[in-house]
């Protein structure tokens, strides 16, 4: 007797699991069904064979795992039940016999059971610890081993020179209020000089004009 799982939810429905011995299900890379989804816990859950029996364990989880709708800690699986976290959905199937042919090499699958789900962007951004980066934080709860990429080279055949720098243009200072003042009361004296000297020189000809 052997079982498997039957993925029911978009972007992996359709696709099959053969369940053959203990899997842990999480987003950890190492897990033997990786799930990348923000809700899914590193190690979220186990199935578990005991005596040709399928059953399901819940691994502390965040977000729980739930076997026909009901949240449960662990639980004996029956054909045709339906295990989920939160929107990632797979049915239970038993079959009868080996999946594998009697003669196929006894070969390890744990590459080959792997499935990664993308979350879509409007469900949350995982957090450091979400994501299972070893990361050192400091006291002001910043990232310290994080590097940085370094930038793209520059193809060859793209010429890359740097602009000359702009030339300083002069501005004149602006006059001042005082300096504004005092250029108004010379223009004032100057004025009030020329009328005077006007009014001398029209004197003078209206002078010799009656001596006449």
């Amino acid at each position: 007797m052997s079982w498997q799982l039957i993925a029911k939810s978009e972007p992996i429905a359709g696709q099959t699991l053969d369940i053959d011995r203990d899997m842990v299900i999480g987003r950890h890379q190492q897990a033997d069904i990786v799930l990348q989804a923000a809700h899914i816990s590193r190690r979220h859950a186990a199935l578990i064979i005991k005596e040709n029996q399928l059953w399901i364990q819940d691994l502390g989880s965040s977000n729980g795992t739930f076997v026909n709708g009901q949240r449960v800690t662990e639980q004996q699986l029956q054909d045709h039940d339906e295990i989920h976290f939160e929107n990632i959905r797979f049915q239970v199937v038993e079959t009868l016999g080996n999946s594998q042919s009697d003669n196929a090499p006894d070969v390890e699958q744990k590459a080959a059971i792997t499935i990664e789900k993308v979350i879509p962007s409007d469900e949350g951004m995982p957090t450091i610890e979400q994501r299972g980066m070893d990361v050192v934080v400091d006291r002001d709860g910043m990232p310290k081993n994080i590097s940085v990429p370094k930038p793209a080279p520059i193809p060859d055949h793209i010429d890359v020179q740097a602009t000359s720098e702009p030339k300083p243009m002069a501005i004149p200072e602006p006059e001042s209020r005082i300096e504004q003042v005092e250029q108004e009361k010379k223009n004032a004296k100057v004025g009030l000089m020329s009328m005077i000297i006007l009014v001398i020189i029209a004197v003078i000809a209206a002078a010799i004009f009656l001596g006449q």
